[in-house]
């Protein structure tokens, strides 16, 4: 952990978190699928979690980035 954050000021965790963001944003934008559905297809088994690390990322919930990205 510390030679990941040495190197990039991120935490592991930090990192994973936004590898997973990335990807469910990209679902957001081509499918219509459930924010259920996309939270575990990125690895989140809660969506309420999903959305909790999501909107800590984006600075918006999993909902207003479809929307604004349709």
């Amino acid at each position: 952990m510390k030679i990941v954050r040495g190197e990039s000021g991120i935490t592991l965790r930090e990192c994973v978190s936004k590898i997973r963001v990335d990807k469910a944003k990209n679902l957001l934008k081509e499918k219509e699928l459930p924010i259920s559905q996309i939270a575990l297809e990125v690895g989140y088994p809660d969506q309420s979690y999903f959305t909790k690390v999501f909107k800590k990322v984006e600075k918006c919930t999993p909902n207003a980035f479809r929307e604004k990205a349709l």
